[in-house]
Order: structure tokens, then C-alpha cells, then sequence
């Protein structure tokens, strides 16, 4: 389906409901998660641009974007912006889900850091911040 449901001028000028209803129909009919994520990210900007009833807008289109559909090179691209549409516990295993060779690199690093930071090769107690 190549057909677009708006064009960019319509994203920034067209009211919310009509978005809403446009953009939750256009996923619908199409299953284009890609272009959808796309559309949601350019109201993500007009609500930063400070139109604030964009605010979290079609809040479960979203949530079903980042946990039921696959992993795309789109999704990961956006997948910052969309973190206030989540609940901490959410986000972390969204991380995992979307990055999932990130964490595993992460843990790794941490895990030779502490075996070979410099306070465990000669016995010295760390230093506490407080």
C-alpha cells in the first residue's frame, strides 16, 4: 500500500481527532508499522513545538508498536522519543526487546571493570561518596 494518508503540511496543520482517527486507520488497514511510527514521531515534534494536546497521543497505538510488532531499523531510530509512553518496568524490557546485543555488551563490559578495577587488583577497600 503506497498510497500515504496525509501529506507533511496536513501533519502540521489538521486537528487531533482527525489524526488520530486517520493514523489509527491507516495502521489498521495497512499493518504499517514503519510509516506509523513515522507519523506518530512527526506529532511527537508538533507537540515539542508546543501544541499540547499532543501530548502522549494515541498512547495504546504506541505501546502495541513497541511491544507486539518486530523490531525494525524505523522502530529502534524512534525508540527514544517515545520513553513517557512507558512505565519504567515497561521501558527496561523494551530495551531489551528492541537492543537486545547492547545489553548483553553492557553486562560483559561491567563484569571485566569490576574484576580488574584497580581497588579489587590491590586489595584497597573503595572509596564511599556519600
Amino acid at each position: 500500500m503506497n498510497e500515504q494518508p496525509f501529506t507533511s503540511k496536513q501533519l502540521f496543520s489538521l486537528k487531533k481527532n482527525t489524526l488520530e482517527k486517520r493514523i489509527d486507520s491507516y495502521y489498521r488497514i495497512s499493518g504499517d508499522a514503519d510509516s506509523t511510527v513515522q507519523y506518530l514521531m512527526a506529532l511527537n515534534i508538533r507537540e515539542r513545538l508546543g501544541d499540547g494536546e499532543f501530548h502522549l497521543i494515541l498512547k495504546e497505538l504506541v505501546q502495541h508498536l513497541f511491544t507486539q510488532r518486530k523490531v525494525t531499523k524505523i522502530i529502534k531510530k524512534f525508540f527514544f522519543h517515545f520513553k513517557e509512553y512507558f512505565s519504567s518496568k515497561e521501558w527496561k524490557y523494551l530495551n531489551l526487546r528492541v537492543f537486545p546485543v547492547r545489553q548483553y555488551a553492557e553486562k560483559a563490559i561491567n563484569a571485566v571493570r569490576s574484576r580488574f578495577s584497580i581497588s579489587n587488583l590491590f586489595g584497597a577497600p573503595e572509596a564511599q561518596v556519600e
